[in-house]
């Protein structure tokens, strides 16, 4: 796969989930940033539905970043106001070159 410098320009955050035990042993999970990468961006679809009488549009789109051997399906992209959560890593190959992240965005009903 033939990415140039140029394409990676995108600044993402990925956050990686946290769960902490508090008062009464309740647990809660939250999000937090690992790293700061650059990556490329391409709109894979969008669309909007009907649920519960309400309208919700949903974003699928990919984000290629350079290789990372830490990354899975519980964690999150934050690019600028979005936060996307993951549905998919592919590894391409496993040149260990690149990830291709295919994300989610659910605006009206959280990630």
């Amino acid at each position: 796969m033939a990415i140039k410098a140029g394409d990676l320009r995108h600044p993402v955050d990925l956050m990686k989930p946290v769960t902490t035990t508090g008062e009464h042993n309740r647990r809660s999970t939250s999000f937090v940033k690992q790293a700061t990468v650059y990556a490329a961006k391409s709109d894979v679809s969008g669309r909007e539905f009907f649920q519960a009488h309400a309208v919700n549009a949903e974003d699928i789109v990919t984000f290629t970043i350079r290789w990372r051997d830490d990354i899975d399906t519980t964690w999150r992209v934050k690019h600028g106001a979005e936060t996307y959560g993951i549905l998919e890593v592919n590894h391409l190959g496993y040149m260990r070159d690149y990830l291709r992240l295919k994300c989610r965005s659910v605006k009206g009903g959280g990630v």
